[in-house]
């Protein structure tokens, strides 16, 4: 009886006591690291008249891009990652609810929020820089589709082109 009841009792606690001792490993956010990421640029981004949509610059996929390249050093990338894991620490401590759970203006003041101290202000100025390249970059890299980000900004493309993406 003792034997049946302890290994009911250990199959049931397993997962919260993993997700208790490890919070910020893949098991605590790898459905939502990239998500994190992308809704925070998103939101980052806003609503500018006239420029491209969210979805025609593609950040996502060069923030995707910048994370799984062998190029892009280890601390560059561990920096980002961890980022939205403040992020989402954050938004729990504001509102009880990861950074992707909460309504648009939770999104903003937690934002506004982490942007008081350093880290969060240095944070948010990397993932601007990656917005602009994003908007700024080369079609090869699947970013700025159909040129939207350059006529925006009526910028020409330096010539010659990329023929094949360096990153």
């Amino acid at each position: 009886m003792f034997l049946k009841t302890r290994r009911i009792f250990l199959k049931k606690t397993a997962f919260s006591s993993t997700a208790l001792v490890l919070p910020h490993t893949e098991l605590f956010a790898s459905a939502s690291i990239l998500d994190t990421l992308s809704l925070a640029q998103r939101d980052l981004y806003g609503d500018l008249e006239n420029a491209p949509s969210f979805k025609e610059i593609n950040s996502r996929a060069y923030l995707s891009l910048i994370l799984t390249h062998s190029r892009v050093d280890e601390d560059s990338k561990k920096y980002i990652k961890n980022g939205a894991i403040w992020l989402n620490e954050e938004a729990m401590q504001l509102y009880t609810k990861p950074y992707i759970k909460l309504s648009s203006s939770e999104r903003q003041k937690t934002l506004e929020s982490i942007a008081t101290y350093t880290w969060g202000e240095n944070w948010i100025d990397t993932m601007l820089r990656f917005i602009y390249e994003a908007v700024l970059g080369d079609t090869i890299y699947g970013v700025n589709k159909n040129e939207s980000g350059w006529s925006w900004l009526n910028h020409l493309s330096g010539l010659p082109r990329p023929k094949e993406a360096l990153l």
